[in-house]
């Protein structure tokens, strides 16, 4: 995300660029999935001092598609923390830090990397609150980008949220414009 002259964030877009902002037949403005997504993080973060964001190249590089861009500077590395590449870890300490009252972010840069953290997933996160009788719940979220598009190999364009979607505990949600 880029800032304007006018104090506006928006990732860098051709619209980002010019004086004019791209809007639809109905005066709204267009944004991408990534440039949503991006002004999500930014509202929820500014509203809620909980919610915080990790990944691999969340913070200084802005994620995989720049989803995270300018959130770094804006909220600094206890808010944006970039992680090794261990899925399981991001998901694992995603976890705990829902337990300790935080509502985290985790982001894995695609779907087809989630294989590694699907026990943390499904044994953990899906099912705290039933384990332990509605006396706990993991508030987090995990963004995974996932589908063809990019013209990818294998793990960068599966989509697996079928998988997901059928586990009792989780919500799969998919953005739209």
């Amino acid at each position: 995300m880029s800032a304007t002259d006018d104090g506006t964030r928006g990732p860098p877009t051709d619209a980002a660029v010019s004086d004019e902002a791209v809007t639809d037949s109905d005066g709204a403005e267009e944004l991408t999935l990534v440039e949503a997504v991006c002004d999500g993080l930014h509202t929820e973060m500014a509203r809620d001092d909980s919610v915080m964001v990790l990944g691999e190249d969340v913070g200084k590089n802005g994620g995989v598609f720049r989803a995270t861009e300018a959130l770094y500077e804006e909220y600094g590395a206890d808010r944006v923390v970039d992680t090794p590449l261990a899925e399981s870890g991001i998901v694992g300490a995603s976890i705990g830090l829902s337990l300790a009252g935080m509502r985290p972010v985790a982001e894995m840069q695609f779907m087809g990397f989630s294989y590694p953290a699907f026990d943390q997933l499904v044994s953990h996160a899906a099912r705290l609150r039933a384990r332990s009788r509605g006396q706990y719940s993991v508030p987090m979220v995990v963004r995974m980008p996932y589908g063809g598009g990019i013209k990818a190999p294998e793990h960068h364009s599966e989509s697996k949220e079928a998988f997901f979607a059928h586990e009792p505990g989780l919500k799969v949600v998919t953005p739209s414009t």
